[in-house]
């Protein structure tokens, strides 16, 4: 019963007027931590190499159901002033399979004493494909429908900027900015929109401090918004919650194993519709900094300290 819910679930997000449309970008409910996934301008303006990695496993319980992986790793370089960096997204949804791969280059403006503006640019592919050798049609005469695996691979471009000073971020970000909205099809993603921002409240606490986080995020054809609050320790451990309008309620927790590495939890309760049928979803991050390639030491004018 499950698979044939799903199943219909899934289809009814890729059918559309009787033509097929792209998914949405992959999400993850530890976005704050994932910036320079969909943002090129979220870089660390240090002498470090830092790399991070997320898997998420969505809607426990479903056949097939959502699984997405994230690579990301930049480093700053004194010597072109500006920070070079990589990701790879690899997303699978039922029958649908969504490979990423980009490079970016993020150049960033001095605009106060502990303020900087940054300005990023990525480029890469978009590997798609479709099994249609499981699905099942009503009308096997339908002109939409596959019956094998098509594969299609596109250009992919995407820009980013952001605000950041010690207490304030704001972020705004486009992907896929080869094929607009209107034009977005089966053999490519439409454009996503992205604005973000954060607020850092000091001195909460001995040792304790506080970031809630604002996410929209838009295709136009399907908006999410995330709200999140966390809470931080001592710089060694933290815990928050976060709701995703009509979707989730989330929970997260995280801890620094050393200054060099930190692990993060995030699990999803499903508020929406899905509710009854899913066993929630589980996401774990990690990431690590590695002594980089600047031949003397850059001091962050604003160090990020988890991300």
């Amino acid at each position: 019963m499950k698979k044939i819910i799903f199943s219909t679930f899934l289809m009814l997000m890729l059918i559309t007027k009787g033509s097929l449309f792209a998914q949405i970008d992959v999400h993850f409910s530890q976005f704050m931590f994932q910036n320079k996934t969909f943002n090129p301008a979220a870089i660390e303006i240090s002498n470090t190499i830092n790399t991070s990695l997320v898997a998420r496993q969505q809607w426990v319980g479903f056949d097939r159901a959502p699984s997405s992986q994230a690579l990301n790793a930049s480093t700053y370089w004194q010597d072109i002033y500006g920070a070079v960096g990589m990701n790879v997204v690899n997303d699978m949804l039922g029958n649908e399979h969504f490979l990423t791969a980009r490079v970016f280059y993020a150049f960033p403006i001095q605009i106060g004493i502990l303020s900087n503006l940054t300005f990023g640019l990525g480029a890469g592919i978009v590997s798609r494909t479709l099994d249609g050798t499981n699905l099942v049609y009503e009308d096997i005469n339908d002109p939409n429908a596959f019956f094998g695996k098509e594969n299609w691979i596109k250009p992919d471009f995407n820009f980013g900027m952001e605000y950041i000073d010690p207490n304030l971020t704001v972020g705004f970000a486009a992907t896929h900015l080869y094929r607009s909205v209107a034009n977005a099809g089966i053999d490519y993603a439409p454009r996503h929109y992205y604005l973000y921002g954060k607020y850092k409240f000091e001195d909460v606490m001995d040792k304790v401090y506080i970031e809630p986080y604002l996410l929209f995020k838009s295709s136009w054809y399907i908006t999410q918004f995330d709200i999140s609050v966390l809470a931080f320790y001592d710089n060694m451990l933290w815990g928050g919650v976060s709701y995703r309008l009509g979707d989730a309620v989330v929970a997260m927790l995280g801890y620094c194993i050393t200054p060099e590495i930190k692990v993060g939890y995030a699990y999803d309760y499903a508020v929406g519709p899905i509710r009854g049928y899913s066993g929630g979803s589980h996401e774990i991050m990690i990431s690590a900094t590695f002594e980089g390639f600047n031949k003397t030491r850059v001091t962050p004018k604003t160090p990020r300290i988890f991300n």
